[in-house]
Parts: C-alpha cells; sequence; structure tokens
C-alpha cells in the first residue's frame, strides 16, 4: 500500500501500550479452546462481531484471542492468501482504487482480519474521496498491530511477536513501527516453533535490530498439521 498522509497515518509510541504476559506454547491452545465455545468470553463469534463495528471497548488481549481464533477457520490458508492479498496491494498500486476496493471487499468476507486487505481497503477510499471510510478500516488494521506488539515485543526468541501470517511480519514493520525491512530469515523457538526473522531498518539512521515473528499456526496450517521436517521427509520419499 502507498503511503498515507501523516495525518491519516497515526504512528503510535510502541512503549505506551505495555506488554502481556502471553506465552505461545502454554496459551495458544487455551484460547483457541476458549474461542471455539460460543458461551465463552472469547468466542470467535463474539469477538469478531465487536470487531466488525469497531467496538472501541475490545481490548488488546481480545484482538489477540479474535486473531487465533481465526487460525481454527476453514478460510485460513495463510500461504495461499498471500497472492490475493498482493493483487489487491498491485491493483491500488496500479491506482485501480475502484478495482482494489472491490476485491478487498470479496476477500475480507471470508478473511475478517487480513491486515493487508484492511489497509489497502482503507487507502482505496482514501484515494476515492471516502475519509471516513477510510478512518474506518484503518482503525481495524491499527488495533491488529496493536495486539500483535501485545503479544510480545519480538526482541528475543522467547518474546515473539503473534503473526497471523507470513507477510504480516513485513506489514508491522512497515507501517507500525514505519521502518524499512533489511535482511529476512526464519528459525526456531526452544520448543520448537517456526519464526520468521525480520531484520528492522529505523529511518533515522540508528542501529538495526532483529524482531522475532512466531507463526508456528501457519506453518502447521500449511502442512495440515505435519512439522516442517516430516513435509520433507515424505517429499523426499515421493522423490525418491
Amino acid at each position: 500500500m502507498k503511503v498515507i498522509l501523516t495525518t491519516t497515518l497515526l504512528i503510535f509510541v510502541l512503549s505506551i501500550f505495555g506488554q502481556s504476559t502471553f506465552n505461545y506454547q502454554t496459551d495458544f491452545k487455551k484460547i483457541l479452546e476458549r474461542t471455539k465455545d460460543k458461551k465463552d468470553n472469547l468466542s470467535y463469534d463474539k469477538l469478531l462481531k465487536r470487531f466488525t463495528v469497531n467496538d472501541t471497548t475490545l481490548t488488546k488481549n481480545e484482538v489477540l484471542a479474535l486473531l487465533i481464533g481465526f487460525t481454527n477457520k476453514a478460510e485460513y490458508k495463510p500461504y495461499n492468501d498471500i497472492t490475493t492479498e498482493r493483487e489487491i496491494y498491485e491493483l491500488n498500486g496500479d491506482k485501480k482504487y475502484q478495482e482494489g476496493l472491490d476485491l478487498a471487499n470479496k476477500f475480507l468476507k471470508t478473511h475478517p482480519l487480513s491486515v493487508k486487505a484492511l489497509f489497502e481497503k482503507s487507502y482505496s477510499f482514501y484515494k476515492l474521496n471516502q475519509n471516513d471510510s477510510a478512518q474506518f478500516y484503518m482503525y481495524k488494521g491499527r488495533e491488529i498491530f496493536k495486539a500483535m506488539f501485545y503479544s510480545g515485543n519480538g526482541k528475543t526468541i522467547d518474546s515473539p511477536i503473534f503473526a497471523l501470517g507470513p507477510a504480516d511480519g513485513q506489514d508491522y514493520i512497515r507501517k507500525f513501527i514505519a521502518a524499512k525491512i533489511g535482511i529476512m530469515g526464519s528459525g526456531k523457538d526452544s520448543e520448537g516453533n517456526f519464526l520468521d526473522i525480520l531484520e528492522v531498518m529505523p529511518k533515522d539512521g540508528s542501529p538495526s535490530y532483529s524482531l522475532y515473528f512466531i507463526i508456528e499456526h501457519a506453518t502447521q496450517k500449511m502442512f495440515d498439521g505435519k512439522s516442517i521436517e516430516e513435509e520433507l521427509k515424505e517429499q523426499d520419499k515421493k522423490n525418491k
């Protein structure tokens, strides 16, 4: 998405949000189970209804639970979804704002938490001179970024940032931190959970540093619950 005027894009000071005690290894599955319970306060359906109308009382923990809940949905295909998200981005880049908006609308019906689609929809509205709508969808994207920051500061392998998809960490750095991205790599935490490791290059020239984003749930979805190693072994067997 092209840069929106600074009057419409608020860069938050990260320190004001504080940090959570969220631990992926111990909390992800617990929260996921709660999102499946329609009677629970963290019910995915309940949270989504509030998110849809931009309920300002939603906490960062609740938005994080909403993201976690979506990983259980049949529509959650993070590595496939990148293609559509990139297409929306490219339509806006080609100044085809109405087409970008139409595709974003279609995609968000089944992927309401796609942070890229939300920001691109906001940008389409902005370029079509519908500023109220632009702000409405930008708010949603910012709330997702705030929930991501709440999940962990990302500065060590033991405090990674939760990301719904494999490209969300890049958007987080570019739009939330307003920095450039250097070297991109991957790794695993002490529990074997898959991480994206991205180099953050501040625009003010201060030293670069790495941020860790945990996307184990995305890789599990990609390989139908198998680890990457298991998938590679199966592929080797097929090739032989």
